[in-house]
């Protein structure tokens, strides 16, 4: 008896060793990395193309990308420095008076780079077709409301009048308003002669269907003018603004996917080829994706690039020598 179970022990040692030699070995698959996108608040453009952009990045990646809205683009950079986030959306202007500290900025945020340019927003300075204003010139001695809760578009406002020869303080009589709807209303209302204001929206669209809204035009070769205080392009206004017909002179400021400094080079290169790669799957989701398209993702933004991005966009032919000249002045190298 006392053989028999002998002979059992020993099978079932010899049995557990042979199995253990022979038995793959089982690694837990590695965690996926989280990273926090900042951007508006919920509701807003800019939030609605963040998560679009975040599932995106989480689905064909082993990053988890968690989109978190906050009270606006005064406290994104601020939220990236905290280390609360590594990704954010801002605009090409708001992230110049960022890095340099100054517009709505009380400090420079110089950790600040940029890993792709997207979307325009356009801005214009607008009225009724029955107002007789056609140019910018002809504001002398009219009425312009602007929105006191965007300092970019006061700005935009006052270095075109500048760029025309006018003040905004002797000029024109400025009407200040609580926000880019309630300028266009007060022009709806006959409050104001012309409002200084962003393209696109239901106000507008609305507002055009009582009357044709003219654009004032605003001569490219006078950007230049405008470029000494903001980030801003001349640009044309496009098919997609609603109320607003196609092919007015205007200016614009596009939007940036923007980063710690400190990312590493490995995920930013993830993201952006990602996001450049998966551009047709992502212009399905939003109308304003459309606009993120590879070709627009190098332009000359004030702030500098993240190296990971510009190792992406060589690769690709999408970088070039004027952008490294650009890249080294910025950062005083």
């Amino acid at each position: 008896m006392r053989t028999k179970v002998l002979a059992r022990v020993i099978v079932w040692i010899v049995a557990a060793v042979f199995l253990g030699e022979i038995a793959p070995t089982v690694h837990a698959a590695p965690a996926r990395q989280s990273l926090n996108f900042i951007t508006n608040p919920a509701g807003m453009g800019n939030y609605t193309i963040a998560v679009a952009q975040g599932q995106l990045i989480s689905k064909v990646t082993n990053l988890q990308v968690i989109v978190q809205p906050s009270q606006g683009p005064k406290v994104i950079p601020y939220l990236l420095e905290s280390g609360d986030g590594q990704l954010g959306i801002l605009s090409s202007n708001g992230t110049d008076w960022a890095y340099r500290g100054t517009g709505e900025y009380d400090k420079p945020y110089k950790f600040l780079r940029v890993l792709q340019s997207g979307n325009d927003n356009y801005f214009a300075i607008i009225t009724k077709e029955k107002s007789g204003i056609k140019t910018i010139p002809d504001l002398k001695g009219k009425r312009v409301s602007y929105s006191v809760t965007s300092l970019l578009t006061q700005q935009v406002m006052e270095t075109e009048l500048l760029a025309y020869g006018l003040s905004a303080t002797k000029d024109i009589t400025p009407l200040k308003t609580e926000d880019n709807t309630a300028s266009i209303r007060d022009l709806d209302l006959g409050r104001t002669d012309a409002a200084a204001c962003g393209l696109g929206g239901s106000k507008m669209a609305e507002l055009a269907t009582k009357t044709r809204i003219v654009i004032l035009p605003f001569d490219p070769a006078k950007i230049g003018f405008v470029q000494k205080q903001l980030a801003m392009f001349p640009a044309i206004s496009p098919s997609n603004l609603s109320g607003v017909e196609p092919g007015h002179k205007v200016v614009s400021t596009p939007n940036l996917v923007i980063s710690r400094a400190d990312l590493s080079d490995d995920l930013a290169y993830t993201v952006v080829k990602a996001l450049i790669e998966n551009y047709n799957d992502l212009k399905m989701i939003n109308p304003v994706l459309a606009d993120w398209k590879p070709e627009v993702a190098v332009r000359e933004v004030p702030v500098p690039y993240h190296p990971g991005a510009i190792k992406y966009y060589k690769e690709k032919g999408l970088w070039n020598p004027k952008m490294d000249q650009l890249q080294q002045r910025l950062l005083g190298k």
